[in-house]
């Protein structure tokens, strides 16, 4: 590309971009664990809001946030 100012070429710069997931071998085990995540964290909420007795709301929400710091020590080790 030729700077405007200098009329000289410069050399293409190179972006920095993150390895793409395949080289991640936790990738499909991160994203497993996240929608399990969701649809737990989704559920104790909606338990915990109706149910008459919240501990088990609470459990399964305990049981989410167990499951999302997996996932993240597995992000971590990478």
């Amino acid at each position: 590309m030729e700077d405007p100012i200098t009329n000289q070429d410069q050399p293409t710069r190179s972006r920095r971009h993150r390895r793409p997931a395949s080289e991640d071998p936790f990738f499909a085990l991160r994203n497993i664990l996240n929608i399990i995540f969701m649809v737990l964290a989704v559920i104790g909420v909606i338990i915990y809001l109706v149910a008459e007795d919240n501990t088990i709301g609470v459990y399964i929400i305990i049981g989410a946030i167990v499951l999302k710091m997996v996932e993240c020590c597995l992000r971590m080790l990478h």
